[in-house]
């Protein structure tokens, strides 16, 4: 019963609903049978939340925000080498930037940062900040033609929240990854 509630809870911080009418179908079952197959179905709907990150056409888009959003979409997937790759790739972007000597200087700490991090959780905690540094400067800036989202997981940095940029209005949480890709919302579009 604990179990069940603590699962309705940690759906429910996502705002997601038919998470939380299994959980309440947990809380109903009266048998282990019952709760063996509901843990099958919500087996099968991760899978087809787990869906990889589709590729949108970044043509025209400047170098730096591309590499952004691979460093976004391998979060996503879980992929620590895809995001060392993408960050590297950020750095060399903002050399060729219409940046600010200040605004590269702080995205290129934070991209290095990145690169440098031991681990994928070291490297979702670099991403907060860079994320917040990149939003100040595409809210401020016009650097990109396509719409960008700025999205907020409330369950990110151990429930502290967290935000990041996507060219995608769907979710893809880089700070959940593959574990709750689907956890968070649009809060503004820039």
């Amino acid at each position: 019963m604990i179990v069940a509630i603590m699962f309705v809870a940690f759906i429910s911080a996502c705002n997601s609903e038919q998470g939380a009418e299994e959980a309440e179908g947990m809380e109903m079952a009266d048998d282990m049978g019952e709760m063996e197959r509901m843990d099958h179905v919500e087996d099968m709907d991760m899978m087809q939340e787990n869906e990889a990150v589709t590729a949108v056409s970044t043509e025209g888009e400047p170098a730096f925000v591309v590499a952004y959003m691979n460093i976004k979409n391998a979060l996503v997937n879980d992929n620590y080498e895809q995001v060392q790759q993408a960050a590297s790739n950020l750095q060399e972007g903002l050399e060729k930037s219409e940046l600010t000597e200040e605004q590269r200087s702080q995205l290129k700490e934070s991209a290095s940062q990145l690169a440098g991090a031991q681990d994928i959780e070291a490297q979702r905690k670099a991403f907060v900040q860079l994320s917040r540094q990149l939003y100040e400067v595409v809210k401020n800036n016009d650097v990109t033609d396509k719409p960008l989202y700025w999205q907020h997981c409330p369950m990110a940095m151990n429930n502290q929240g967290a935000n990041w940029l996507s060219y995608e209005e769907q979710v893809r949480n880089p700070f959940m990854g593959q574990k709750m890709p689907g956890c968070g919302s649009v809060e503004e579009t820039i």
